[in-house]
């Protein structure tokens, strides 16, 4: 019973993919019919519109994804970014092959630039964060953004791998990057920030993102739109901020609530994503929530670098060998 109940969730999903799709190849097609009436323009309009209607084609002959070189499956996430696609990963050419990994390394590099400084100390407070990508792209999100005498502080988890999460990734930062200076209060600023998501991603992108704003006098405010709780640290003891809402972009009329709290010299908050927690050792087993408070939880406050440091440490003896398979990233705070 429960192999049917999965089979039937995967036939759903992939019927909501294969509509969505369809429904992006034909909002394409008018796009480019109504560029070359306006525009005059065929030759390469013409061309695209021939690519577009072969794509709706294999729609109707039950072949949309299917490579035309080996008839295995392409890519959901080639197909998400480009629907054209023809050919999976393993049936291009060396040519397509070179080019392809030089959009990757362009597209790592741009994404280095977009990371905040490392080890940033902004005023009473001490911030520094690990960023490790399990691809060549990565499609977490770690963010500071200072505004006057106080700073904002984001980390985020986007739906999806590769290519197309590191695109959705770099929109997060363009849309925060817009709305902070705006001086706008915080739930409000995640509603506008959902609302540009929704309007400017596909039905199934979303991320999990935790915004906070802290001053100097130690009071922080934070939204949680779905992501993992932070831990709060105080006096070697060590809890959850467990107030989460909806992720960001997968309904325009969600709200979000804000949570406050107010930390004191020593006090440390910990962000992390899910690359940390379900890193896996040898035997399938999950390093958790757990494991990480054992960590970093001790009876001597740790500066963020240290307390890092010695989570990643921490992290590699528990995975013992055993390959990681998503993104992995940290956000440490300490007020000082």
């Amino acid at each position: 019973m429960e192999t049917a109940t999965a089979q039937m969730e995967l036939a759903t999903v992939n019927a909501g993919f294969d509509s969505m799709i369809h429904e992006q190849l034909l909002d394409r097609r008018q796009r480019l019919e109504n560029a070359r009436t306006s525009e005059g323009r065929h030759d390469d309009i013409s061309r695209l519109l021939g690519e577009v209607d072969a794509a709706l084609l294999r729609f109707e002959s039950g072949g949309y994804g299917v490579c035309i070189d080996c008839h295995g499956n392409v890519e959901t996430d080639r197909l998400m970014n480009d629907p054209l696609m023809t050919v999976c990963l393993g049936c291009l050419t060396d040519k397509q092959r070179n080019s392809l990994e030089s959009d990757l390394q362009l597209a790592a590099d741009i994404q280095r630039g977009l990371l905040p400084k490392a080890g940033i100390a902004c005023d009473v407070w001490n911030v520094d964060f690990a960023y490790h990508p399990a691809g060549i792209v990565s499609g977490d999100y770690v963010d500071i953004i200072e505004r006057g005498d106080e700073f904002f502080f984001l980390l985020g988890d986007v739906s999806g791998k590769g290519m197309a999460a590191s695109l959705l990734m770099s929109n997060l930062h363009a849309i925060f990057h817009s709305l902070v200076p705006t001086g706008m209060p915080l739930n409000e600023l995640m509603l506008r920030a959902n609302h540009l998501l929704c309007e400017s991603s596909l039905a199934n992108q979303y991320a999990t993102l935790v915004l906070g704003k802290a001053n100097r006098a130690g009071d922080v405010e934070i939204a949680n739109a779905g992501h993992l709780a932070p831990a709060l640290l105080k006096n070697g003891m060590i809890g959850e901020l467990n107030h989460s809402g909806l992720p960001l972009g997968m309904f325009c009329s969600a709200e979000f609530e804000v949570n406050k709290v107010t930390l004191h010299k020593g006090d440390s908050l910990f962000l992390f994503t899910d690359g940390v927690t379900e890193t896996m050792n040898p035997s399938g087993l999950e390093y958790g929530t757990t494991g990480l408070f054992n960590a970093i939880c001790g009876s001597d406050p740790l500066a963020p670098n240290e307390m890092i440091r010695h989570c990643l440490s921490h992290i590699d003896t528990f995975r013992n060998g055993a390959a990681r398979h998503d993104d992995l990233t940290i956000l440490a705070l300490a007020y000082n």
